[in-house]
């Protein structure tokens, strides 16, 4: 049998995305080979392409967080899982675009039969990322005043249902033509292009916002922190803004003083969350988080916006869209 996954050959834009065929290889006694049905596309692929994430791994490297599919054969030495389950998969950001992909029993979260791949696969990476946010380290309460950057994008819009649920007050910044998006989630939107969000904010809630969640980085993280009430939190989860104009050490220069600061001079706790860190670190939360999310989801008390499904040998184009944020939600590969 043979394994199709994407490579990429160079750092560099889309065009430096392959597809490469390749024998399947024998499973380890310790792993488990899984037939994917659908990956994950994120940003953070997309800053690895480019070689922008820090310690982006060198070429060649096939990217991805998160892929669903059916376990295709287990090892000698695997307790727990059988030929023909449903799993989910999360890696530590590599080796998810593919047919076929090799995985340890802790890399895995069992996944209802029930539930649509595409869905799941969203869910895996996204609402986990929003649901620990929300509740592991922002410990958010009900009526609470939040601020989502990038509201529309998947986090984002995972952010969006779960504060729904958790009955917050909520404001995101997307650019207008997402705005109906945003608002379709209970939300007030605001216009990042056209608008300063910390003048909306000062005008529309003087007394600041309970939480601020911010992929973006850079100065953005400093003007996030004047939004703040007296017993706001801060959590920082990403920095797109690297894309742009940014390097690596950028980033981990911004997010060691934030860490190290842990809060602002008034007092407000500042958190840095990495979904990869902190699945290390509490491998027990990750796992219980994902069975609340996977739940929630064969019950129907949350719909992830999937913005295209786009079949694996077409990954150029999918992180394309993602790049020019021509998506809404979640972009999914497809076998």
């Amino acid at each position: 049998m043979m394994n199709h996954r994407v490579i990429v050959t160079r750092y560099g834009g889309p065009e430096v995305l392959k597809v490469i065929e390749e024998p399947l290889r024998t499973v380890g006694s310790q792993e488990v080979r899984v037939r994917v049905q659908s990956a994950g596309v994120a940003l953070a692929d997309i800053m690895r392409r480019e070689g922008k994430y820090p310690k982006s791994p060198l070429p060649f490297f096939t990217p991805g967080y998160d892929v669903v599919g059916i376990v295709d054969e287990v090892g000698a030495q695997v307790e727990g899982y059988h030929q023909g389950d449903r799993v989910a998969a999360f890696f530590d950001g590599v080796g998810g675009y593919a047919d076929y992909v090799y995985a340890q029993v802790e890399e895995l979260v069992p996944v209802p039969v029930e539930v649509d791949a595409g869905a799941a696969v969203a869910a895996m990476l996204n609402y986990v990322t929003a649901y620990q946010m929300l509740y592991r380290i922002a410990e958010v309460e009900v009526g609470e005043r939040i601020l989502i950057h990038g509201a529309s994008g998947g986090v984002g819009t995972a952010l969006l249902e779960l504060g729904r649920l958790a009955k917050l007050e909520m404001y995101g910044t997307a650019s207008r033509s997402k705005h109906d998006v945003v608002a379709q989630f209970g939300a007030i939107p605001i216009d990042y292009m056209q608008e300063d969000f910390v003048e909306v904010l000062q005008q529309v809630t003087p007394g600041g916002v309970d939480v601020v969640f911010d992929p973006i980085g850079g100065a953005n993280f400093e003007r996030s922190l004047q939004t703040l009430s007296r017993q706001g939190r801060f959590v920082g989860y990403g920095y797109t803004s690297v894309l742009a104009d940014g390097k690596p050490e950028d980033w981990v220069k911004d997010w060691t003083n934030l860490a190290s600061r842990g809060t602002t001079d008034a007092g407000q706790p500042i958190h840095v969350y990495s979904i990869t860190a902190l699945r290390r670190e509490r491998l027990d939360w990750f796992r219980e988080d994902a069975g609340v999310v996977f739940t929630w989801l064969a019950a129907g008390r949350i719909n992830p916006v999937i913005s295209q499904r786009i079949p694996l040998h077409d990954a150029a184009y999918a992180q394309e869209l993602l790049e020019k944020s021509q998506s809404v939600g979640k972009i999914v590969l497809i076998n």
